[in-house]
C-alpha cells in the first residue's frame, strides 16, 4: 500500500483528524499524518516517516489555511506537549470532539446511535484547578514547566495558557527559592524535589501547595514563610514522598507541611474535601455540566438504589443523591473510600453505603444480600472496564447504567459488549473537560431491554 517516500515533498488537503487531532492527507489511497494542520487546508508536507499502511509528516507551507485556523494563544505551544489542538478554532474544537465521538460509536462499534454537539465551555481557558509541575536542574538552571512531546525534556515556562492564574502566580513565586532547594535527578536517582503540585478549589479561596520529594528531608521552611505571608488562600501544605525510580509522580507516604491535608470544593451545591491523592475532575464549571447531565440521564424519582462504581471520592453519587432513596459506592482505594463517607457525612447525606473492593465482586455480594441497584454510575480510567466488570453488570441487571467516560476508544469497546448483552445505548453526549487538548470526556445512558 506504500505510496510515498520518506523526506520527499508532497501537497494535499486534509480531509480527516485523527482521535489524536492530527491532520490527515491521503496520497493515492495512503494516509500520512500532520500535526497542527486543519481540515480542508491545502499545504506542502514533507514524508518524515514511511510505514507499510500509513505515514507521518511535517507541514512545510501552508498553501491554502482554513477559515478555523487561528494563532495559538499560547507562546509555549510549538514546544510544549501539554496540548495538542490550540490551532484550532474553539468550535472547531468541539466539533473535533464531536467527530472522534461519533467515530467511535458508529465507525469501530457500529451502535448506530446519534452523538450530540459537544458541550464547550463559555470561557476555555485558565480552567485547571491541578497542575503537576516537574522540575529540575539544567546547567545549573532550575526548569519549571510541563515535558516536551514524547520525552522528560521541560519546556521552562512562566504561563501556562491551561493553568489557572493563580497556579501560575504560585509557580513563579516558588521558582526563585527553588535555587537552594536540592532538586531531583532522573539519571542518577538523587536530590530531593521531583514535583511542584497546585491543586486550587472552585473560587481559589483553597489552595494546596504539594512538594514530591525523593525522601523525607524538608528543605521548604522558606517557601512556607512566603506563602504565609503572600497567599492566605494557601490552607495546606504538604510533602508527598516518593523515592521509586518510576514515571509515577506520588509516593505512598503524605506529611502535611502547614494547616490542613485537603482543600474543600463545592459541586452541585455539594461538599468535598480533597486531599493529595484524591482523584477530582480538573475543570470545575464542565464537571458540573457533565454530572448534570449523567443525572438528567438516569431520570431519578427518588425511590430509586443508585451504586456508584469507581467512585473515588464519592462525587457522582453525592451530587446525584438529592434524587435518590439509596447511595451505595464502591472503590477499590482504601483511602477514597474513608473520604468518600467523610464527604457524605460532611453534606449531610445519610442514606449512603461506601464498600471497599472491586466493583464486579461487591456488586454480586450485595445483590445476594437483597440489595439490587435500579441505576449505576460508571466512570472508569482511561482503559475503561474490565471485563470482568462488564459481566458483573450485565449479571446484576440493572435497569440503567449511566456510563462517563474519559476515552471514547474503550467507550466504544465496553458500549459494544453491553449491547450486545442485551443494553440499548441512547445517544451520547461529549463534554469538553480539557480544551486545547485531544481529550474529551462523554456521558451515555444505557437501558435493560425488556422482551
Amino acid at each position: 500500500m506504500k505510496t510515498v517516500v520518506k523526506n520527499e515533498v508532497y501537497t494535499g488537503t486534509v480531509t480527516d483528524y485523527t482521535h489524536e487531532g492530527m491532520g490527515v492527507i491521503k496520497v493515492d489511497g495512503y494516509p500520512v499524518f500532520i500535526k497542527d494542520v486543519l481540515k480542508d487546508e491545502k499545504i506542502q508536507f514533507k514524508v518524515i516517516k514511511a510505514n507499510k499502511n500509513f505515514g507521518f509528516g511535517r507541514n512545510l507551507n501552508i498553501l491554502e489555511p482554513s477559515n478555523n485556523r487561528v494563532e495559538p494563544p499560547c507562546e509555549y505551544y510549538y514546544q510544549c506537549g501539554g496540548c495538542q489542538i490550540q490551532p484550532l478554532s474553539y468550535s472547531e474544537q468541539l466539533n473535533f470532539k464531536k467527530q472522534t465521538v461519533d467515530r467511535n460509536m458508529n465507525r469501530q462499534a457500529k451502535l448506530d446511535i446519534e452523538t450530540f454537539d459537544t458541550v464547550g465551555m463559555e470561557a476555555p481557558h485558565h480552567y485547571r484547578n491541578k497542575s503537576q509541575i516537574p522540575v529540575k536542574r539544567v546547567n545549573g538552571k532550575v526548569q519549571m514547566g510541563f515535558y516536551k512531546p514524547r520525552s522528560h525534556d521541560i519546556v521552562d515556562i512562566k504561563t501556562c495558557y491551561i493553568q489557572k492564574d493563580l497556579h501560575n502566580q504560585l509557580m513563579n513565586k516558588i521558582r526563585p527559592y527553588l535555587d537552594s532547594v536540592s532538586i531531583y535527578d532522573e539519571a542518577t536517582h538523587k536530590g530531593l524535589l521531583r514535583h511542584l503540585v497546585i491543586r486550587s478549589n472552585h473560587d481559589n479561596t483553597e489552595v494546596q501547595v504539594g512538594f514530591i520529594t525523593n525522601g523525607r528531608k524538608n528543605q521548604f521552611q522558606d517557601i512556607i514563610q512566603m506563602l504565609n505571608k503572600e497567599f492566605p488562600e494557601v490552607v495546606s501544605i504538604i510533602q508527598n514522598i516518593n523515592t521509586k525510580k518510576t514515571n509515577v509522580i506520588y509516593g505512598d507516604e503524605t506529611i502535611v507541611l502547614k494547616g490542613h491535608a485537603y482543600i474543600t470544593d463545592e459541586l452541585l451545591g455539594k461538599k468535598f474535601k480533597i486531599r493529595a491523592k484524591s482523584f477530582y475532575q480538573v475543570n470545575h464549571s464542565q464537571t458540573e455540566k457533565l454530572y448534570q447531565k449523567a443525572i438528567e440521564a438516569a431520570g431519578l424519582t427518588g425511590t430509586e438504589t443508585i451504586m456508584d462504581t469507581y467512585c473515588g471520592i464519592g462525587t457522582i453519587g453525592q451530587c446525584a443523591g438529592d434524587y435518590a432513596e439509596k447511595i451505595i459506592g464502591i472503590e477499590v482505594v482504601e483511602s477514597a473510600v474513608v473520604d468518600a463517607r467523610e464527604n457524605a457525612e460532611l453534606n449531610g447525606i445519610h442514606h449512603a453505603e461506601y464498600y471497599l473492593g472491586k466493583s464486579e465482586e461487591v456488586m454480586k455480594e450485595l445483590v445476594k444480600k437483597g440489595i439490587k441497584p435500579d441505576v449505576v454510575f460508571v466512570d472508569p480510567p482511561r482503559k475503561g472496564c474490565h471485563e470482568a466488570f462488564l459481566d458483573s453488570l450485565v449479571e446484576v441487571q440493572p435497569e440503567k447504567i449511566i456510563y462517563i467516560s474519559c476515552n471514547p476508544s474503550t467507550l466504544q469497546r465496553d458500549l459494544k459488549y453491553l449491547n450486545k448483552e442485551g443494553y440499548q445505548v441512547s445517544p451520547v453526549t461529549p463534554v469538553d473537560l480539557f480544551p486545547h487538548t485531544n481529550h474529551t470526556e462523554a456521558v451515555v445512558l444505557l437501558e435493560w431491554e425488556t422482551t
